[in-house]
């Protein structure tokens, strides 16, 4: 079923628009969580805060507008600054500096851009464990508590490994790359094809300890968001390096998530819940997947690609039916019905960055607009 707004490029519009109103309302600040139809302000100090400068990139890319481009790029010195000040440094450096620096860089040819995003990169592969082949999430680099965690996110932030390697001509980016998506495929991804959000390593030795969750609902369950990176992340760690284990961990990851969804195709945070669980939905497990699946189904050259395309639209449909409101003039978010932590009542369910980001770069793609800060 398609939305009654009948068409990709007609709802695509009332995000920008809203997109725009979002630039004047935020002041120069950083939404963080969504409260209701506003977002939560504050400084770029959250490792969120490039899904609202992506969206900015996004509709630049997408309308040719200049005001979308100033309203961007004025943000690129707080990025800088993050880095200079050690603000909030963690794995997620790939989601910072990939939708902020190096989607102005690809866009604009901006030298400070390439300059401040291979910075990143550089800050990224200190994070890597050579013993246990890891990134480490989170923590400063062999914090005692977490220097063994790594975690399916972290799939995303290797794009940025991978640019940096593209613009130097340095292998060792890539190779730090390579390495971890290598290990997350190993401990990560269970025999069903289901995936851990976290998972230890001794930090000392490189042996592994085992999984444990701090998204999803227990350690064996299956947080849907983080299948939803695993798609996505696996896709692109082929698409990358042309290995083809990662292209079979996609496929894998994206079939155990069309198995376990429900028939509305809008997911619960997690597929595995008991009935005394939080039952709350996450539209933005929906938009990533769907992201994931049609960058899968890109890759593939057999008759399953059109299987994972359709399943791309019908999620993207059923997020848009579910969680889009085309109406009132004072929502600031874009998709609702998102949850950034369901043990939380007042993050779940809410408008979240990370859902708004993919929605729209779910629906640019859609109505015909390519536009690829990840990939090659």
């Amino acid at each position: 079923m398609q939305h009654p707004l009948n068409n990709y490029q007609k709802t695509l519009e009332l995000c920008l628009d809203r997109i725009r109103h979002n630039v004047t309302a935020f002041a120069g600040q950083f939404p963080f969580v969504g409260s209701g139809n506003s977002f939560i302000l504050g400084p770029n100090d959250h490792w969120m805060t490039s899904f609202w400068t992506g969206e900015l990139w996004l509709a630049y890319a997408i309308t040719g507008d200049d005001f979308f481009c100033n309203a961007a790029s004025l943000q690129l010195e707080t990025f800088h600054q993050r880095l200079i000040d050690n603000i909030d440094i963690s794995h997620d450096l790939g989601f910072l500096y990939t939708l902020s620096a190096v989607a102005q860089y690809k866009l604009t040819g901006d030298e400070k851009a390439r300059s401040v995003a291979l910075t990143a990169a550089d800050r990224l592969t200190e994070r890597f464990n050579p013993r246990g082949e890891y990134i480490q999430a989170w923590g400063p680099p062999g914090d005692p508590q977490e220097g063994g965690r790594f975690i399916v996110d972290c799939l995303m932030n290797l794009p940025l490994l991978h640019w940096a390697t593209e613009q130097t001509g340095d292998p060792r980016y890539a190779d730090v790359a390579n390495r971890h998506a290598r290990t997350t495929r190993r401990y990560i991804i269970r025999p069903d094809g289901s995936t851990a959000h976290t998972f230890f390593m001794n930090p000392e030795t490189g042996e592994p300890i085992g999984q444990k969750t701090r998204q999803g609902y227990a350690d064996g369950s299956l947080w849907s968001r983080g299948q939803a990176w695993a798609i996505t992340g696996f896709a692109l760690a082929h698409e990358w390096s042309s290995e083809v284990d990662f292209l079979a961990a996609s496929r894998q990851t994206a079939d155990t998530f069309l198995a376990e969804i429900t028939p509305d195709y809008v997911p619960f945070w997690d597929f595995r819940l008991p009935e005394d669980a939080p039952q709350v939905r996450d539209t933005s497990a929906g938009v990533i997947a769907a992201a994931g699946l049609t960058r899968l189904a890109n890759l593939l050259d057999d008759g399953s690609s059109e299987r994972y395309r359709a399943a791309a639209h019908r999620l993207l449909d059923a997020q848009l039916e579910a969680a889009f409101n085309p109406t009132p003039a004072d929502i600031q978010g874009l998709l609702a019905k998102a949850t950034y932590l369901a043990t939380r009542p007042d993050h779940a369910e809410q408008y979240t960055l990370f859902g708004d980001y993919f929605f729209l770069e779910a629906l640019a793609r859609q109505a015909g607009y390519d536009v690829d800060f990840w990939g090659k």
